[in-house]
């Protein structure tokens, strides 16, 4: 009979060691937690000095972004769809919208996207399919599109924004 009360006394061990492990459990969980939402306000902290360094740059004339450089008289200026066969394969076609970033323009804008509208019709009928295959070809074509329009004009667009591709 004492071998059964032992074996009765033991299982209740379980169930307090199974509580002790839960308390446990959470304590590490809460700390965790706490962790993790110190660690996303300091890169807000961090970024607010990174700022202050990068305003600090652009006082010494550091190279702006598109958006940076463009302030409240932006504005932004459609172009027709654009619709040309690729170099290769000869049988693909592209269908690309978009819209110019255009600042300081109070007349003009319109021709200007159409000029750069042949631009792009220009550079894709040599382009080849492969260009904007895998994960960084639609940056690829984007950053081609900006140089190619910058060179038309390079102090009043300022950005290049891609609304849609399909290439069939």
């Amino acid at each position: 009979m004492a071998s059964a009360e032992a074996a009765a006394d033991k299982g209740g061990g379980g169930l307090i060691g199974f509580a002790i492990i839960t308390v446990f459990a959470l304590g590490l969980g809460a700390g965790f937690g706490f962790v993790v939402a110190n660690m996303q306000t300091a890169p807000v902290e961090i970024q607010a000095e990174a700022g202050a360094k990068d305003e600090a740059k652009e006082a010494d004339g550091a190279k702006k972004t598109a958006l940076q450089s463009a302030d409240g008289t932006a504005k932004l200026v459609a172009m027709t769809p654009i619709v040309v066969n690729l170099a290769e394969p000869q049988d693909a076609w592209i269908r690309i919208e978009a819209s110019l970033l255009v600042q300081g323009m109070d007349f003009g804008a319109d021709v200007l996207a159409g000029q750069v509208a042949e631009d792009f019709v220009a550079y894709l009928r040599t382009a080849a399919l492969s260009q904007f295959e895998g994960p960084s070809g639609f940056q690829n074509l984007r950053e081609d599109f900006i140089d190619r329009a910058r060179i038309r004009d390079p102090d009043h667009i300022k950005d290049v924004i891609v609304h849609g591709v399909v290439i069939e």
